[in-house]
């Protein structure tokens, strides 16, 4: 501190007018303690008043900057501003030019067609003089009234206005093909939905060969010439004891006016699926429900794997009905028996063909009243069919 107040003292001593005393009057010895707190006291002062000054300095330098940079963007944006002006003034006067030049071609055609009108009417006058007993009224000639110009502006406008009204009408057509369309896709699957609810109540209707076949020749077989079979699994019955429970399917079958019932275990099933795999390799694209070991006694499972099954057997029908024509040639029971062992109806040891289906109905009657029975669709009739 003492150094720096003698630098300070010898730069005054070095200003002229100004009386300094020697520095050895202030050399430490000669200094006193409250000199030198006062001293101090100065020197600090000093120095806070150096950092205020250096802040204020900091602050409006910062200050400085900031307006530096926005009357730099403004006089960017008023240089844009002009180009844009010039620009605009450049377009407005190519415009008055060209609206002057098609002002002058204008003026030029209405001096034509003014001077064609008067030679008209000098020809006109010719005529009346060297024909004067004519008739006044074939004397007079009718003058073609002028047509009117045709003003390029409102041609413009009026093109614009039907282009506006043609976009107005394709954003219409647009939003009607959309709800048309939508509308189409809600009836489509109504229709959809309708049709499986009635092959789920009267089989196969016609239209649904072409759906199941996997052949792409199969898919031209004309329906008006197929066979009338239609197959169910409208119930389930559970037979046997606690530990060797099995269920058995009844299949209603019926051709025309011939109908009647077989009941088979799931075991049958899949011996039918493989036997005909080795026959007709297109069974294999056909969906089979897989064998399970455990939970197969649940109703959730059994009821689906029953309609996975009633599937099955129409997918089979179809094939038979479009690659055996000797089927198709004598639609009965006794050739499908003879083609598909799979749909004979087993008839009890010394009763006739005529009581098997009143035997087998009322053996299975009683099953259900003695055993659990999964509720189903009743048994259709020939008479709802």
């Amino acid at each position: 501190i003492i150094q720096e107040c003698t630098l300070r003292l010898k730069e005054a001593s070095q200003e002229p007018g100004c009386f300094v005393r020697p520095l050895t009057v202030l050399s430490p010895p000669y200094l006193t303690f409250p000199h030198l707190h006062e001293l101090r006291q100065a020197i600090v002062a000093m120095m806070n008043r150096k950092d205020e000054l250096d802040e204020q300095n900091g602050s409006l330098r910062n200050l400085l900057d900031g307006e530096m940079e926005h009357s730099a963007a403004l006089r960017q944006e008023i240089d844009n501003q002009k180009k844009k002006l010039a620009e605009q003034e450049e377009r407005h006067a190519a415009k008055i030019q060209a609206l002057g030049r098609e002002n002058e071609v204008l003026k030029v055609q209405l001096k034509k067609y003014v001077g064609a009108v008067q030679m008209l009417k000098r020809e006109g006058s010719q005529v009346n003089d060297v024909l004067p007993n004519v008739r006044s009224s074939d004397a007079d000639l009718t003058i073609p009234e002028p047509k009117p110009l045709v003003d390029k502006y409102e041609l413009a406008n009026t093109y614009e206005r039907k282009l506006i009204e043609v976009a107005e009408m394709h954003g219409e057509l647009i939003e009607f093909n959309e709800r048309l369309h939508r509308s189409l896709m809600a009836k489509e699957a109504l229709i959809s939905q309708m049709r499986q609810e009635l092959i789920d109540l009267r089989g196969p209707v016609p239209g649904d060969l072409s759906q199941t076949s996997e052949d792409q020749s199969l898919s031209d077989f004309e329906t008006s010439h197929c066979a009338l079979i239609n197959v169910w699994i409208p119930t389930v019955f559970l037979r046997g004891r606690t530990a060797n429970a099995f269920h058995v399917y009844q299949v209603y079958i019926r051709i025309k006016d011939d109908e009647w019932n077989v009941y088979r275990r799931y075991t049958e099933f899949r011996t039918l699926h493989n036997r005909l795999r080795t026959k007709f390799p297109s069974v294999s694209a056909f969906n089979f429900p897989p064998k399970k070991a455990i939970g197969n006694k649940d109703a959730k499972f059994v009821e689906e794997r029953r309609k996975q099954l009633q599937e099955y057997l129409r997918n089979i029908m179809n094939k038979i009905i479009q690659t055996l024509p000797q089927f198709t040639a004598n639609p009965k029971k006794e050739t499908l028996v003879q083609l598909l062992p799979f749909c004979v109806d087993i008839q009890p040891t010394g009763d006739t063909a005529s009581k098997t289906r009143p035997r087998v109905a009322s053996k299975f009657s009683r099953l259900s009243r003695t055993h659990n029975r999964e509720t189903r669709n009743p048994e259709p009739q020939s008479g709802d069919l």
